[in-house]
């Protein structure tokens, strides 16, 4: 999937939509991207960049002993999955979320083990 190169949308051009953040009201106006449509994320549940997630594979590597090849492997879909390098309409739990779901199955580890760590 080819990377967006996201162009936002005006301010009169913004739709109303459910606010996911609590105390804000129901709705609020949201900006979307003009070229792919993607809606841009404004709740509190902000995606972190790529750097943060190495940082976090590191420190899971450290305590479970990963061998290279599996640190590069998780490196390595984690650097071609959209979701760390388009951070537009992202969400950072999705992220954390898809982080677990990539070491759980490179490195057979269970969620909650992965989770423990890097929470």
């Amino acid at each position: 999937m080819p990377k967006c190169e996201h162009l936002e949308c005006g301010r009169e051009e913004q739709i109303w939509l459910p606010s996911l953040d609590e105390g804000l009201g129901d709705t609020k106006k949201h900006t979307w991207c003009k070229n792919c449509g993607t809606i841009k994320n404004i709740s509190d549940d902000r995606p972190k960049k790529i750097g943060y997630w190495m940082n976090k594979l590191s420190i899971i590597s450290g305590e479970l002993s990963l061998k290279q090849c599996q640190r590069r492997l998780i490196a390595k879909e984690i650097e071609s999955c959209v979701s760390f390098q388009d951070m537009f309409g992202t969400f950072g739990s999705d992220q954390k979320g898809l982080f677990i779901d990539i070491v759980s199955r490179s490195a057979h580890i269970r969620f909650s083990e992965i989770e423990s760590i890097i929470s």
